[in-house]
């Protein structure tokens, strides 16, 4: 990345990357609170398939300004020793792709991020809720009618399948106990969010009975 043809030369890609401000401190650790970030000048010199990540080094002259602009400014040193960092695609900007649409797209992973978290905070609460022996247990007509249904499908056999429907239906009716008490109660389960349910399908076509046709053709 950054070859040109005919060149021995490596011309890195100008971007920006949010990198750690501290030079001894590696970028790539993201679990340490106390560490400051910052978007940074760099070079991005090559990408790794198994990483999925980008590798930048920081960008900067003698005087410690930014500069990208190689043999354009005697002393120049634009790549500074050291500052070597693998970084994913949403912490990169390059400096020739659209800053909004880097924006919206940083935006969609964070909002993604947090309903996908909020999502598993919720199915963790009601896999932890116990199973209340007064719960009402699915009945023998539905459970005959179920097992019927999955043993029709090709390679699928009866092992623990009762118990497996039995143990999904009593999920299903603490999952209902529960959206039940969160609705009930927004202020104290403030951090707890309900997942979105499927909009109902309305037809555009529908077929409605004509009694006085049927009565009509029953006389006749």
């Amino acid at each position: 990345m950054g070859n040109a043809e005919g060149s021995p030369n490596q011309r890195p890609i100008p971007a920006k990357a949010l990198l750690s401000t501290d030079n001894n401190h590696p970028s790539e650790d993201t679990n340490s609170s106390c560490q400051e970030y910052s978007w940074q000048i760099v070079g991005v010199l090559d990408y790794s398939k198994e990483k999925r990540q980008y590798l930048v080094q920081k960008v900067t002259d003698e005087e410690g300004n930014p500069n990208l602009n190689e043999g354009h400014k005697d002393g120049a040193n634009p790549l500074l020793p050291g500052t070597k960092h693998w970084v994913p695609r949403i912490r990169l900007l390059f400096f020739a792709e659209d800053p909004h649409v880097f924006v919206e797209r940083l935006q969609y992973a964070l909002c993604s991020r947090e309903n996908t978290e909020a999502l598993i905070f919720y199915h963790l609460c009601v896999d932890c809720m116990p199973i209340w022996e007064k719960t009402p247990s699915v009945d023998s007509h539905s459970l005959k009618r179920i097992k019927k249904r999955a043993l029709s499908a090709p390679g699928l056999g009866e092992r623990d399948l009762e118990k497996d429907i039995k143990l999904d239906y009593d999920c299903t009716m603490n999952r209902m106990i529960f959206d039940k008490i969160v609705m009930r109660n927004p202020d104290k389960f403030s951090h707890i969010t309900l997942p979105k349910k499927d909009p109902e399908y309305v037809p555009q076509n529908g077929k409605l009975v004509c009694l006085e046709h049927i009565c009509t053709k029953a006389l006749e």
